[in-house]
């Protein structure tokens, strides 16, 4: 059986999205119902079947540049999504540090380290924007709150928290460069 140019395309196409981690039924079967559609109005407007495949093939692009095109989108909503744990993370340990009887500095400052690193480590790109969703919560929250506004504890709490926060995001960040380079040299 001869396959046709576009076959070969959704082949070479699987085979990148499939090296990448990306591989997607829906989004080939969707891609290919694309093609055989253009091919089919190029047809129509008078092309030959191998010229319309051609020119299908052409418009839609190059396999690693469409491959790439996935990548990011996907990578846009990891990212998405890894923030969006970090401020949920965030507000739950200032919520546990707001209860009456929590009264454990060092778990809450353990856990901003841990989760700002960890979610660094996963994958999020920015480490100082992991260090203010998850740091930011509790200073926040101490200021609206406060009634005593004592000078140095109004600006010390803050940073401290936030320099905890920054300290176990970019250990995160560099944890996942040395992890990266290790496996590029393997």
């Amino acid at each position: 059986m001869n396959r046709t140019r576009i076959q070969s395309y959704l082949l070479a196409l699987r085979r990148e999205l499939w090296i990448r981690g990306l591989i997607d039924a829906e989004s080939l079967s969707e891609i290919k119902s694309h093609l055989l559609e253009a091919v089919e109005q190029n047809v129509k407007r008078g092309l030959s079947k191998d010229e319309a495949e051609l020119e299908a093939l052409a418009r839609f692009g190059n396999v690693k540049t469409i491959a790439s095109a996935f990548e990011r989108e996907r990578i846009d909503l990891v990212q998405k999504i890894l923030f969006a744990l970090a401020v949920l993370t965030g507000l739950f340990i200032a919520y546990v540090d707001s209860r009456p009887t929590w009264d454990d500095s060092g778990i809450t400052a353990g856990a901003i380290l841990l989760s700002s690193g960890l979610i660094t480590l996963l994958g999020f790109r920015r480490p100082w924007l992991i260090a203010l969703a998850i740091g930011l919560w509790m200073p926040l929250y101490e200021t609206v709150t406060s009634h005593n506004f004592k000078f140095p504890g109004v600006i010390l709490f803050p940073l401290v928290i936030l320099l905890i926060a920054t300290v176990g995001a970019y250990a995160g960040w560099a944890a996942r460069l040395g992890i990266r380079k290790t496996c590029h040299l393997a």
